[in-house]
C-alpha cells in the first residue's frame, strides 16, 4: 500500500526513510544512491507497505512482503537482527525511524 492509498483510506499512517548513502555495505559496493521507505499504521504499527530503491532492492524487498503478509510491526522488524554490514540493515533503520528512533541519521 502506497502512503497515497493508504491516507486515502482514511488510515492514520507513520513513515519511516532510510538514506543507503548511510549504510557501509553501500558505500562498500561504491553504491550509495537508494532508500527504503516503510508505511506503517500509525494506531497498530502494522506495516502497510514499503519501497526500496537503489542496489539489490529486489533482494531486499522480501522481507517487506513477508512482514506486511504476516502482521508484523515497525517494532517487530526493528527488533531483528539485521547483519553488519548489509543493505538489509536499511529496512531495520527505515522501521526505527517510523518511531524516531533510527541511530545512524540525523534527527528529525
Amino acid at each position: 500500500l502506497r502512503e497515497k492509498q493508504a491516507v486515502e483510506k482514511g488510515l492514520k499512517v507513520r513513515i519511516g526513510r532510510f538514506q543507503f548513502r548511510a549504510l557501509g555495505k553501500a558505500h562498500a559496493m561504491g553504491e550509495i544512491a537508494g532508500i527504503v521507505k516503510l508505511i506503517a499504521d500509525e494506531e497498530s504499527d502494522k506495516l502497510l507497505g514499503a519501497h526500496i530503491i537503489g542496489p539489490h532492492a529486489s533482494d531486499l524487498v522480501h522481507e517487506a512482503a513477508l512482514a506486511i503478509e504476516k502482521g508484523l510491526t515497525a517494532r517487530d522488524i526493528a527488533h531483528m537482527i539485521h547483519a553488519h554490514p548489509t543493505l538489509a540493515e536499511g529496512i531495520m533503520e527505515a522501521a526505527e525511524d517510523v518511531h524516531d528512533s533510527a541511530i545512524h541519521m540525523p534527527k528529525k
